[in-house]
């Protein structure tokens, strides 16, 4: 099945089932939003990151008996998705624990993903499940998206900035093996030209549940609950930047250790479910005009 196009007025949106992945968010006198992986600084746009996010060192994080084989951001970003309704504004997208699933990752699950789309933005409803009734699922989550940098007509990439919600004070933690320098936080905004993306950078514990990109000219803002972590990732100098809302952010170990057990992991009681939401709002110029 090829990408699901969404509409409503000047906005559109394109969905692949692979990933459940958001492939374009445009408006009509704005542009393009969404990094339409258009070189080998990063095939994707915006996936799905589920069971795992981010990477552990191999060999060292345990499922049972045996190391856990799964790739960095775990299955989801490459799995086809069940595509359980679409209609011309919204669709709904599940993927479920399978036999190939359970053969690398032993836990049963339901993840489902909804996208809508207004005349001012999408919205974005991430659901766990866990279907067992008496074992305790453990699983990271997070939201991908990358986002074209600079921005259509919002100007150079140095005069884009993060606008945070919340004061968000502190350094960013280098998730990355190379010696990377942290970048300080000391307010509500951050230059993204500054940070050296020879890795991401990681927010533990952010304090905001919204962040502007762009400058006045155009921009976008990412509003989303229910994650507790953040990252920033790009790759060197490459056109796009990712914000990325994470369930949990991944730690240093350097010894065996239970997946079930890290500090960084969410755990689901059987037979419940929890949400997360993601709100994308174009804005600029042009947006605010058409408003009036």
């Amino acid at each position: 099945m090829g990408s699901i196009e969404l509409r409503a007025n000047d906005l559109a949106a394109d969905i692949s089932p692979v990933g459940a992945e958001l492939l374009s968010l445009s408006h009509r006198r704005l542009g393009e939003f969404i990094w339409q992986a258009q070189s080998e600084a990063w095939r994707r746009s915006a996936p799905v990151l589920f069971p795992v996010v981010s990477h552990y060192p191999r060999g060292l994080v345990m499922l049972g008996d045996r190391p856990m084989e799964l790739p960095a951001h775990g299955f989801a970003p490459s799995s086809a998705f069940e595509v359980l309704e679409v209609t011309g504004h919204s669709c709904r997208l599940r993927l479920a624990s399978s036999p190939p699933t359970l053969a690398t990752f032993p836990y049963a699950f339901e993840l489902s993903v909804d996208f809508a789309l207004d005349a001012r933005g999408l919205t974005q409803v991430l659901r766990v499940h866990n279907p067992d009734a008496e074992v305790e699922l453990p699983y990271m989550l997070g939201a991908h998206p990358g986002f074209n940098w600079p921005l259509p007509g919002a100007g150079p990439r140095e005069a884009h900035r993060l606008h945070f919600d919340a004061v968000e004070a502190g350094e960013t933690q280098p998730l990355g093996a190379a010696p990377v320098a942290r970048y300080s936080f000391d307010g509500r905004a951050a230059v993204p030209s500054d940070i050296d993306f020879s890795t991401a950078h990681g927010l533990p514990d952010i304090a905001s549940r919204s962040v502007r990109f762009g400058t006045e000219a155009t921009h976008i803002t990412l509003d989303f609950d229910g994650f507790e972590q953040f990252a920033l990732w790009s790759r060197g100098r490459a056109p796009f930047l990712c914000l990325e809302p994470w369930s949990d952010m991944p730690i240093a170990i350097t010894g065996p250790r239970q997946f079930a057990a890290l500090p960084g992991v969410s755990r689901l009681p059987p037979g419940t479910s929890r949400g997360y939401w993601l709100r994308f709002t174009p804005g600029g110029a042009p947006v605010l005009a058409e408003r009036r």
